[in-house]
């Protein structure tokens, strides 16, 4: 290995001073603590299960609709609600909102 054109580096303790843990004088704040704890307890936790809608009320609404030959694009043009929130309610991923739930089925009742 003569081509080598730099030398090797050797690291090695600095004497007896080196083994001694270092102090630190930074104080935490007691507020950032109890935060830093909150923040380990909520990452270990399962995040809270969101609420359905159940089967029964997904099949009530179904009917209801189909009943009344609405399509679920009229559906949510007539009630002004984002595009796919009757088809989502309808398979189930919709979180649960009990005022929605019933002014669609207020809705298709009258009609």
């Amino acid at each position: 290995m003569s081509f080598q054109d730099w030398k090797p580096v050797v690291l090695s303790k600095m004497g007896a001073s080196a083994s001694k843990p270092i102090k630190s004088t930074i104080s935490v704040d007691p507020k950032v603590k109890q935060a830093n704890a909150l923040d380990a307890y909520n990452a270990e936790a399962p995040p809270p299960k969101k609420e359905t809608i159940t089967t029964e009320e997904k099949k009530e609404l179904t009917q209801l609709r189909l009943l009344k030959k609405i399509t679920q694009e009229d559906l949510n043009k007539k009630l002004q609600l984002p595009k796919d929130t009757i088809k989502t309610i309808e398979n189930g991923t919709h979180v649960k909102n009990k005022a929605l739930f019933h002014k669609i089925k207020q809705f298709l009742s009258k009609t």
